[in-house]
C-alpha cells in the first residue's frame, strides 16, 4: 500500500538459530560415539548418513531462517517467508486481541525469544514471531503499535530503541 509506513523491518537471529540446533549436533555426536563403539565399521557408515542426513535438515532450516523476514507497519504486522515460493501472512492491528513472549532456556542463553499474537483471526498464518535479534524491542514494538491501534498512544510519537 503507498500510504502504508514500514516502522520495524528484523530478521531471524543466527544466534539463536545455531543455539537451537546445538541440541540437535550434540545428539548426533553422542549417538554417532554409541554407534561406532557397539558395531564398529558398520556404525561408522551408519553414523555417517545420519550425519550427513542431519546436516542436510539443518541446512534447509537455515535457508527458512535466512528468508525470513518480520515487518511491522503501522497498519499491521506481517511475516514474508519463503525460498523459492514467497508467502506472506499479516494481522492487522484491529484484530490483534494479545501479545505475549515467552523464553526456552536455549532462547535465553541465544538472547531471543517467542512472541505470540492473539488475533480475532484464528485462521491468520502468522501467529509467533521466532528468534528475532532484539525480542525486547521488538515486543515493545508490537505493544505500542497496538496500544496506538485502541488510542492509548499519540501516533506522534514512534517506538525507539532503548
Amino acid at each position: 500500500m503507498d500510504d502504508e509506513r514500514v516502522v520495524l523491518e528484523e530478521t531471524r537471529s543466527v544466534r539463536g538459530f545455531l543455539v537451537g540446533q546445538s541440541v540437535w549436533v550434540v545428539l548426533a555426536l553422542i549417538l554417532a560415539w554409541v554407534l561406532v563403539a557397539m558395531f564398529g565399521s558398520a556404525g561408522a557408515i551408519l553414523a555417517l548418513v545420519g550425519s550427513v542426513v542431519l546436516g542436510s535438515v539443518i541446512a534447509f532450516r537455515a535457508l527458512q531462517a535466512w528468508f525470513t523476514r518480520y515487518v511491522v507497519t503501522d497498519l499491521r504486522v506481517l511475516r514474508v517467508h519463503g525460498i523459492l515460493n514467497r508467502h506472506a501472512e499479516f494481522i492487522p492491528w484491529g484484530k490483534v486481541t494479545d501479545i505475549t513472549r515467552s523464553e526456552t532456556i536455549f532462547q535465553w542463553l541465544a538472547r531471543t525469544a517467542t512472541i505470540t499474537i492473539e488475533s480475532a483471526n484464528e485462521r491468520s498464518g502468522l501467529r509467533t514471531v521466532d528468534d528475532v535479534d532484539d525480542p525486547g524491542y521488538f515486543y515493545r514494538v508490537l505493544v505500542e503499535m497496538v496500544d496506538r491501534k485502541q488510542g492509548r498512544i499519540s501516533n506522534a510519537k514512534q517506538p525507539r530503541r532503548h
